[in-house]
């Protein structure tokens, strides 16, 4: 009981001086660098203060540590108040705090207009398990302080930590401790590795230029917390008219329950101790590089994933279901302007509204040279600026079948219509870099040679096959 007033003594005078201190954009620096070292203090009482839940007698200390922080308007920047929901008095307060911190990565340039929109996703979508988890991440890994703790340590793996302030030190165990509750939500123990900045991460940062799938943008996105998303789909209720005190009818709609599984993708860069002496800025290029890996190999699983290891790919999900179109013309193995009318007009009129177009850029240059009777375009709006094929956005994908050969036997999936809502891509967020201090050689002795793994997990599939209409030219040798 000594000690426990003791943490009640120190923490209740910690809160009295955040309280006096105010917001947080009226504070003179002085009272910035007092602010930060009271939560550093904070942080470490905090601990101490869960060895003393097992106690019966704690309940007044967190009511008293939760009405003075219900007090303070605005939190320290990047910090949820030591990660706990409990300690803010409502898990607004955390997603209030993240909102802010994409909100300044954004106006920052740190992250792009779509990235800032997909952050925000992650907070304001799914249960509310989800939301709490995802902002206590990009609150903890946003920070300023962990990134420049995360940039000392995977720059000296073995001493980096010995370079890192009060501060840092600070945000790198709170980005721990998120760490560690993702890793029992999946229930798993593994350990090891380092959270990348959220501003960084595959999963918020969704271009590159090294391949052209738009699945991230126009498909439906979702994260989880564990080893998978659990959904609900269905084709809809069917309605009625009911004359005056006639009995309805049963109309209950045919649920499914789609699960798609998040798969480990992981990327690797080897590089030289002098390439690391005299470049400038090496691992934050090397990240780059790594993220920009994992989205390419992202990608292709998007796009023709087998679902064995990696994700469930669009066409692979619609390869051989009622969804495939056969050419107007199957016996010419050649893909014709009739084809585009097939497709669109086979496409129920419930999935119409949301429709969209997809094909690789090769097959779209055929489009644009179909011609009328006349020598005129057929589909002239193909070639703009913002695609549109018979009134409906085109977008290109790399990944997909590009050329029809029918001089081998293969199928040719060349063109996909429908309403992407409809795939579902589901990230699991947290992607995490290691550092590899020493490489070894064919006898098992050092090669003078650094690594760096990135790894990471998604996962991908349809959930209406209904919703699309994918025209194969199948050929024959």
């Amino acid at each position: 009981m000594g000690r426990h007033e003791d943490v009640l003594s120190r923490m209740t005078e910690i809160t009295n001086e955040i309280e006096h201190l105010g917001r947080y954009e009226n504070l003179t620096r002085s009272q910035e660098r007092k602010w930060r070292e009271l939560q550093a203090e904070f942080d470490g009482l905090d601990t101490e203060r869960k060895g003393l839940e097992r106690t019966a007698d704690l309940e007044n200390l967190r009511s008293h540590i939760d009405s003075g922080l219900a007090k303070i308007e605005r939190g320290t920047p990047g910090s949820d108040l030591g990660g706990s929901e409990s300690m803010s008095n409502s898990g607004n307060a955390v997603r209030d705090n993240a909102k802010r911190m994409i909100e300044r990565s954004h106006q920052s340039k740190k992250l792009p207009d779509y990235a800032a929109e997909r952050a925000t996703e992650l907070i304001t979508a799914g249960s509310e398990r989800d939301q709490s988890l995802a902002a206590r991440w990009i609150t903890a890994t946003g920070d300023d302080a962990y990134r420049s703790a995360f940039a000392k340590l995977i720059s000296d793996y073995e001493r980096g930590h010995l370079l890192w302030d009060a501060q840092e030190q600070a945000a790198f165990q709170r980005a721990s401790s998120v760490q560690m509750e993702m890793r029992a939500m999946s229930h798993t123990n593994a350990n090891g590795g380092y959270l990348v900045p959220f501003q960084l991460d595959p999963a918020i940062i969704i271009t590159n230029a090294g391949t052209i799938n738009p699945l991230r943008e126009i498909a439906r996105k979702v994260v989880t917390i564990t080893d998978g998303w659990h959904g609900v789909s269905s084709a809809g209720v069917t309605a009625q008219w009911l004359a005056e005190a006639a009995e309805s009818s049963d109309n209950s709609p045919t649920l499914a329950q789609p699960d798609i599984p998040v798969h480990k993708g992981s990327a690797f860069i080897p590089f030289s101790i002098e390439m690391e002496q005299d470049a400038v800025n090496i691992y934050s290029e090397l990240t780059l590089l790594l993220k920009d890996g994992a989205e390419r190999l992202a990608a292709t699983g998007f796009t023709t994933g087998s679902g064995s290891g990696q994700p469930l790919g669009l066409i692979t999900a619609l390869d051989g279901t009622a969804s495939e179109v056969a050419p107007t013309n199957p016996g010419s193995e050649t893909f014709t302007s009739a084809d585009v009318y097939k497709v669109q007009n086979a496409l129920p009129p419930r999935w119409q509204g949301n429709a969209r177009w997809m094909s690789s850029l090769a097959i779209a240059n055929s489009i644009d040279q179909f011609e009328t009777t006349n020598g005129a375009k057929k589909f002239p709006d193909i070639g703009s600026a913002e695609p549109v094929l018979l009134r409906k956005p085109f977008h290109e994908n790399s990944d997909m079948d590009g050329s029809i050969n029918p001089a081998a036997t293969a199928d040719n999936h060349v063109l996909v219509y429908g309403d992407f809502e409809q795939f579902v891509i589901a990230d699991r967020i947290g992607t995490t870099v290691e550092v590899i201090p020493h490489l070894f050689g064919p006898n098992g002795l050092p090669i003078a040679s650094r690594g760096m793994l990135m790894y990471f997990r998604t996962g991908s599939n349809v959930t209406a096959v209904d919703a699309f209409r994918m025209l194969n030219v199948a050929t024959t040798a």
